[in-house]
């Protein structure tokens, strides 16, 4: 199925700079220095005027009152608040898991415009927000996007491994070669066992790309087992661009069943969307034929 026309999208920039938390107000410091306040300034009154202590001291427990029944206040709007976003969170997820991307699009911006109430829900916004701009082509904004959370959010080694692989197979799309080879080597070194898939695949992606298809065929058959391991359907891309490395030493038998083997996985559109360098075997190769059985269910 072909992408609808994208979504209007915002500046990148200023929307890293908008969804800035704002620094924290410390409500309840201000609650216990007019409480405190209130002790003195009745402490202070009384001992002046003895006479007034009774009112004094009735009208301080009702200010105190006051001071407790609007922190009580305060901090449930804050909680709602704070719920509120959340959910908005989890909705944009949903919309990214179910593909909606124009709607995520909309509400990813929407989210960032303004300042966000935690870093963490910040950086989960960005996250989903770079997927959305890569799965329209705006790979420059994405890559902006996830320089800007490696740089200035400390990530657990899973979560900024994705980040990295992100921007390099970002970085790729937009033929920034030295700085993909550059970002490839920086994933190699935080991975020396080399046991991600996701790696492997944009290892196997710059092969092609820059024109080393015997070096893609290798990297394809090391990898294999890993990318049934850890990319299930998404096998379907590794086994597409060992089809072009095949095309590209002039192999058509071999290209043909990988990429019937590419085609049993993802589609063909698909693989044009991800790796546009895949074009050229459209026409040259048939891709794999969906048992009656299986386009009836």
């Amino acid at each position: 199925m072909e992408m609808q026309p994208g979504p209007e999208f915002l500046e990148v920039q200023a929307l890293l700079e908008r969804s800035q938390p704002k620094p924290r107000v410390s409500w309840m410091g201000y609650g216990a220095g007019v409480f405190l306040l209130i002790v003195l300034i009745s402490a202070y009154i009384t001992a002046k005027s003895p006479q007034l202590e009774q009112a004094v001291d009735l009208f301080s427990r009702m200010l105190l009152i006051g001071v407790m029944v609007g922190m009580a206040l305060l901090m449930n709007w804050t909680v709602r608040r704070q719920r509120a976003e959340i959910r908005r969170v989890e909705a944009l997820e949903e919309l990214v898991q179910l593909r909606r991307w124009a709607e995520g699009a909309g509400l990813a911006q929407d989210i960032l415009t303004q300042p966000a109430r935690s870093p963490q829900l910040r950086a989960q916004v960005l996250l989903l927000f770079a997927a959305i701009l890569a799965r329209y082509g705006k790979f420059e904004d994405a890559i902006a996007v996830y320089n800007h959370l490696l740089e200035t959010i400390r990530f657990d080694d899973l979560t900024a491994h994705g980040i990295r692989l992100g921007r390099a197979m970002a970085m790729l799309r937009e033929d920034h070669l030295v700085d993909a080879d550059g970002a490839i080597s920086e994933l190699r070194r935080a991975t020396p066992d080399k046991q991600s898939a996701g790696l492997a695949l944009v290892e196997l992606y710059r092969d092609v790309k820059t024109g080393h298809p015997n070096e893609a065929i290798e990297e394809f058959q090391r990898a294999l087992p890993l990318f049934r391991e850890q990319l299930g359907h998404r096998t379907g891309d590794a086994y597409g661009l060992l089809a072009k490395a095949y095309d590209l030493l002039n192999r058509p038998a071999d290209a043909q069943i990988a990429y019937e083997n590419s085609t049993l996985l993802t589609t063909s559109t698909e693989l044009l969307r991800r790796y546009p360098e895949l074009a050229s075997l459209a026409a040259k190769y048939k891709p794999a034929t969906t048992p009656s059985g299986l386009e009836a269910a």
